[in-house]
C-alpha cells in the first residue's frame, strides 16, 4: 500500500473515499460525497465535487444537492479544472488545466479532455475517445468510442433558444450524437439533434445542421457531402480496433 500525498491549503469533506497512491496538489477542494481510485493525482486548484448553482434565472433548472461522483484509477486532473458533483469517470481518463465538466456526465476509460474543454450536463463520452483543447461539448449530447474532436469544436442542444428564454415555448434540449470512429475537424460546429455518423469525418470550419451519413466526409457551411471515406483507411481502422479489442 502507498501512502497519498496531499499538498498546502487542500479542504477534503469528510465523506471523501481516497484510495491509495493518490497525489493532490496544493489548494485542492473536494466536497462530500466523491470518491478517487488508486494512483489519480489531482494537481492544484482544482475543484472537485462542485454542486451547480442557480440565481433562479436560468432557463434550465438544476439540481443543487450533492451526488456521487467517482473518479477511476489512475487518472490526471489538471490544474484548475472543476469537476461537478454526479460524475461518473472511468479509470485513466485524462482530464486537462482548466477544464470544466458539469453535472451528469458520464466519462468512460482513456477518455482525453483537452485544456479548457467545457462539457456540459448529462453528457457521455465514449472509450478512448479524445476532446481537444478549447471544445464546448454541449448537454444532453452522446458521443460514442474512439471519436476524435478537434481543437475549438462547438456543439448546440437548443435551436428553439430564442422563444425558450422568454418561456414563450418550452425548452427543447437534444445535443449531437457522435457515432464511433468519428472525426470533427478544428473550428467545426454541430447543430442540435443531428447524427454524425460512424466513421465520419467533418472538416475544419464547417457548419454541420443535417445527419452525416457514416464513412463520409462533409465539409462548408452548410456542410455537404465531398466523398466517401476511403475503403482502405475505413479497412485499416476497423481492423485497428478488432486487434485492440483481442489483447
Amino acid at each position: 500500500m502507498l501512502e497519498n500525498v496531499i499538498g498546502k491549503n487542500v479542504d477534503i469533506h469528510e465523506s471523501v473515499l481516497l484510495g491509495d497512491d493518490i497525489c493532490i496538489g496544493n489548494n485542492v477542494t473536494i466536497y462530500p460525497r466523491v470518491t478517487i481510485g488508486n494512483g489519480t493525482r489531482i494537481f492544484d486548484n482544482a475543484i472537485i465535487g462542485r454542486p451547480p448553482l442557480s440565481t433562479g434565472n436560468t432557463t434550465r433548472e438544476v439540481d443543487s444537492s450533492f451526488h456521487p461522483l467517482t473518479i477511476g484509477e489512475n487518472c490526471v486532473i489538471g490544474a484548475s479544472s472543476v469537476l461537478y458533483t454526479n460524475l461518473k469517470i472511468g479509470r485513466n481518463v485524462l482530464i486537462g488545466d482548466l477544464a470544466r465538466i458539469r453535472e451528469g456526465c458520464d466519462i468512460s476509460d482513456s477518455v482525453v479532455i483537452g485544456g479548457a474543454v467545457l462539457v456540459m450536463y448529462n453528457t457521455k463520452i465514449g472509450t478512448r475517445t479524445r476532446i481537444i483543447d478549447g471544445s464546448i461539448i454541449t448537454g444532453n449530447m452522446i458521443i460514442e468510442e474512439d471519436v476524435f474532436i478537434g481543437p475549438g469544436v462547438n456543439t448546440v442542444n437548443d435551436d428553439n433558444v430564442y422563444l425558450a428564454r422568454f418561456k414563450i415555448e418550452p425548452l427543447k434540449i437534444r445535443g449531437p450524437i457522435i457515432r464511433r470512429f468519428a472525426l470533427i475537424g478544428t473550428g467545426a460546429t454541430l447543430s442540435s439533434g443531428i447524427e454524425i455518423g460512424e466513421g465520419a469525418i467533418v472538416a475544419p470550419n464547417a457548419m454541420v445542421t443535417k445527419d452525416v451519413e457514416e464513412w463520409t466526409v462533409v465539409a462548408g457551411i452548410p456542410a455537404t457531402k465531398r466523398k466517401d471515406v476511403s475503403y482502405e483507411h475505413k479497412k485499416l481502422i476497423l481492423k485497428q480496433i478488432a486487434q485492440a479489442l483481442l489483447t
